[in-house]
């Protein structure tokens, strides 16, 4: 985890503000400098946003990623559908143009078919936890074990497409391109599934470098439903809410999803679907 989200001590100007806007607390200070406690971070990427000095760093796997394409094997980019509040105006055909100018095989959008529903009419589950969100599920394990029994045991959208792209595409690499870090983690815990994973702001600065254009012009296919994934509420869109007696709720924020696990480990939650975003405003506004 300790990887994805580095210190630049020698940027670290002793203003608190880090330790201020953690929500877990996973950031001490100690001999003038800020450092982020591994074993309690969620990374939610809040001490990155709010840092003044810009001592706070992701992980930049560009580089890697570029090993990746030099290597014969095709490497193909899932796309989290939230690049359309990146890169305003921009659609998926002139994404993958220029992503393929950058060398890649293919781009598609991070599409997948969720359990949840079947869950909920056959297993006969009080209450379930959307297991989407990386960042979520790190709060879950580290400050809320005795929720862990109601996460549910469903592969995050970022793996579930990447392990399709694999059993289409039997020797490409995967690239998953989101505006999460967690994910970057996530890559790391669960490997050989998405062997890489860029920021938005990361492929922005690749773009640049290769003086590679994104045109802005929307699908003129209609949207897809996985539009709909990283918004607020955005699994519940997609769901047929029809189980008898069970409540469908869409939280984000930390602070939030903290309370509602709070109440779901004092036994005040029952019958219950509870999708769980750590952004505010859900992956689209992360």
């Amino acid at each position: 985890m300790a990887n994805c989200l580095t210190l630049k001590k020698s940027n670290c100007k002793n203003c608190y503000k880090c330790i201020r806007y953690c929500p877990v607390k996973a950031i001490r200070f100690s001999g003038n400098q800020a450092h982020i406690i591994g074993n309690e971070c969620i990374l939610c990427g809040r001490c990155f946003v709010v840092c003044p000095q810009e001592a706070k760093q992701i992980v930049d796997e560009t580089e890697k990623v570029k090993v990746f394409l030099q290597s014969g094997d095709p490497v193909i980019v899932s796309l989290a559908p939230s690049f359309v509040a990146n890169y305003d105006g921009v659609g998926i055909d002139s994404m993958r143009k220029a992503l393929k100018q950058l060398g890649f095989y293919d781009v598609e959008e991070t599409i997948v078919k969720t359990e949840y529903e079947r869950m909920l009419k056959e297993d006969d589950r009080d209450v379930v936890i959307s297991s989407c969100c990386h960042s979520v599920n790190l709060l879950i394990q580290k400050h809320y074990p005795a929720a862990l029994e109601y996460l549910a045991d469903v592969v995050s959208p970022m793996q579930a497409h990447c392990k399709d792209i694999k059993s289409r595409f039997p020797n490409a690499k995967t690239l998953f391109i989101g505006p999460c870090v967690a994910k970057k983690d996530e890559a790391e815990h669960y490997s050989g599934i998405a062997d890489a994973v860029l920021t938005f702001e990361e492929l922005t600065q690749w773009l640049k470098k290769e003086n590679i254009e994104l045109k802005k012009e929307m699908d003129q296919n209609p949207a897809s439903r996985a539009r709909f994934f990283p918004t607020t509420g955005g699994i519940l869109k997609t769901m047929v809410q029809d189980v008898p007696g069970v409540t469908y709720l869409a939280l984000d924020g930390v602070e939030d999803c903290m309370a509602a696990l709070r109440d779901i480990e004092s036994g005040k939650v029952h019958h219950c679907f509870i999708e769980m975003s750590a952004c505010e405003g859900s992956c689209i506004h992360g």
